[in-house]
C-alpha cells in the first residue's frame, strides 16, 4: 500500500516532519515492511529527521545516497531491478525492513523528466516488497511528477494547518482535481492550536470533511527538538508512556492515525 503525505502549499503544514513522524509509529506499532522515502531529490529534510545530527547524518546521509535512488536508478535503467532489491539500497532503522529509509539523489543537477518517471517506477517494484510505503511528496502538483504519485496513492494524508488562506486553497485543488477527494484520505492538522478559533469541527463543517479522518498534532517544543537532532524515533518511543502533556497528546493523535490507517489497509497489524 502506498501512502501519500501531501501539502498545497510549501513549507505551511510540516509535511516531511508528519512522514517521518508517522513512519516511525507504524513501525513501532506494527510488524509491516514498511519503506519511507519522498520525491523531494535532494530538497527534503526527511533524511535528517530519522538520522541523528550532526555527524551521523552527514556520514549517514552521503552513505544512502550513494547506495540509494542512485544506484537504483541505474539498476532499473539496465533492467536489472527487482523488488527484493530495493532494500538492500536502503538504509534500516529497525530489523526486518520493519523501517527502511530511500534516500534522494545525491546528484547537485536538476533532476530530469526520465528520472522522476523511474522514481515512480521504482516506488511501484518497492511496493511488491514492502507492506507500506509512505511518501513525504513534494508540495502542489507542478513539480517532480506529484500529480502523478497522488494519483498511485491508496492513501493521501493531507497536510493542513489553521489557515484560511491554506484551506481555501487547497478547496481550490480538490475541485480542480477530484480525485483528491475519491482518494481515501486522512488530514493532519499541524501545529494545532486548542484555542484557535479555526478548530478542527469549525474546518470539518466548513470544508465538509469528516471530522473522524482528522487529527491534530499540536505544537510541541520537544517534538521541535526531536526534529532538529534527528531523534524523530526515539521520540516517539519515549512518549509513548508520557504523563498527560503536549507530547502525550501528540502520540495519541499519531496512534489514532495509525489505527486509522492499518485499518484501511486491510492488514493486521
Amino acid at each position: 500500500m502506498q501512502i501519500s503525505v501531501w501539502s498545497n502549499m510549501h513549507g505551511q503544514a510540516a509535511t516531511s516532519a508528519t512522514t517521518a513522524a508517522l513512519a516511525s509509529s507504524l513501525a513501532q506499532k506494527t510488524a509491516y515492511k514498511v519503506l519511507v522515502t519522498h520525491n523531494h531529490i535532494e530538497r527534503s529534510a526527511l533524511e535528517g529527521y530519522l538520522l541523528r545530527q550532526p555527524t551521523d547524518v552527514e556520514k549517514s546521509v552521503h552513505n544512502i545516497t550513494n547506495q540509494g535512488l542512485d544506484a537504483l536508478v541505474r539498476l532499473y535503467k539496465n533492467g536489472r531491478l527487482k523488488p527484493d532489491m530495493v532494500a538492500d539500497y536502503t538504509h534500516s532503522l529497525l530489523k526486518d525492513h520493519r523501517l527502511d529509509i530511500l534516500a534522494g539523489t545525491a546528484k547537485r543537477e536538476k533532476t530530469t523528466a526520465g528520472e522522476l518517471d523511474v522514481l515512480i517506477n521504482i516506488i511501484k517494484c518497492a511496493r511488491e516488497f514492502y507492506d507500506l510505503v509512505l511518501m513525504d511528496t513534494h508540495s502542489g502538483l507542478n513539480e517532480n511528477n506529484s500529480l502523478k504519485i497522488l494519483e498511485s496513492s491508496d492513501i493521501i494524508v493531507f497536510c493542513i494547518n489553521q489557515n484560511l488562506f491554506l484551506l481555501e486553497d487547497l478547496k481550490k485543488f480538490q475541485s480542480k482535481y477530484p480525485f483528491l477527494k475519491q482518494k481515501r484520505s486522512v488530514y493532519v492538522i499541524s501545529r494545532y492550536e486548542k484555542s484557535g478559533l479555526i478548530s478542527r469541527g469549525y474546518i470539518a463543517r466548513k470544508y465538509g470533511l469528516n471530522k473522524a479522518s482528522m487529527f491534530e498534532f499540536p505544537n510541541s517544543t520537544n517534538f521541535m527538538e526531536a526534529l532538529n537532532t534527528g531523534r524523530v524515533f526515539e521520540y516517539i518511543a519515549f512518549y509513548k508512556n508520557a504523563k498527560a502533556c503536549t507530547d502525550k497528546t501528540l502520540i495519541e493523535s499519531l496512534d489514532r492515525l495509525c489505527n486509522f490507517i492499518i485499518e484501511g489497509s486491510g492488514r493486521i497489524a
